[in-house]
């Protein structure tokens, strides 16, 4: 059966879809062990790189790394007496890195772990794949269908407002905002792309005019 990728506006009802759908096909649920992935290979906490890959491609740490030449960091691995070894550009931007991050991570570093991750994971059978720009990085992919999950606003708020009825419509609408604009930088600034753009995507469903049970049961009978 095909990779699924799942990309969802936030309080669309995205995360809840994927993971009855995931448990209807049998499919592995992949999010936050992604992130887990990163860590391992980048020698970070988890929780440093979950708390970097949702504010760094808005901060200045992240546009650092478009400045400031990664040899520095490299450089400063060796010790006083070792032979200088030169790298290369090309060299260094080999996935996965050639050298040891010890404990660094940026957004070079970060994106083509990314890559390199999902990639691997677009390869593989009964994967469903909930953000990290899946849709892009598997886009050609002829094994992988790339679903995105919409809602009206009204609808988002008062999903929210549900699950945390102490908000207002004011502020669950200010966090859906705060959280699709986070999203939608993600997708531009590590990809390129538009979040939104439905071309992107093999199938796009509105939550506000299917239920969720019924988009996992319509999901999960074309792809069983």
């Amino acid at each position: 059966m095909p990779v699924i990728t799942i990309s969802k506006e936030f309080a669309s009802g995205g995360i809840n879809i994927a993971r009855q759908l995931a448990e209807k096909l049998g499919y592995d649920y992949l999010d936050k062990e992604i992130v887990k992935q990163v860590a391992e290979h980048t020698k970070v906490s988890h929780q440093e790189v979950r708390d970097f890959e949702v504010e760094a491609h808005i901060n200045l740490r992240a546009r650092l790394s478009r400045i400031i030449d990664l040899d520095i960091f490299k450089k400063n691995l060796k010790s006083d007496d070792s032979e200088e070894v030169e790298t290369t550009y090309d060299e260094r931007d080999k996935i996965p890195y050639s050298f040891d991050t010890q404990g660094w991570i940026d957004s070079d570093i970060y994106r083509n772990m990314i890559r390199k991750i999902v990639s691997e994971l677009g390869q593989q059978d009964n994967v469903l794949i909930v953000g990290r720009g899946g849709q892009c990085i598997l886009q050609d992919e002829p094994n992988v269908v790339n679903i995105r999950i919409i809602s009206a606003l009204a609808d988002r708020v008062a999903r929210i407002k549900t699950e945390n009825p102490e908000l207002s419509e004011s502020q669950a609408q200010k966090q859906i905002e705060e959280m699709d604009k986070k999203s939608r930088e993600y997708i531009k600034f590590y990809f390129n792309m538009d979040w939104s753009d439905p071309k992107l995507y093999d199938v796009v469903i509105n939550t506000s005019r299917i239920s969720d049970d019924k988009v996992v049961n319509w999901l999960a009978g074309i792809f069983a």
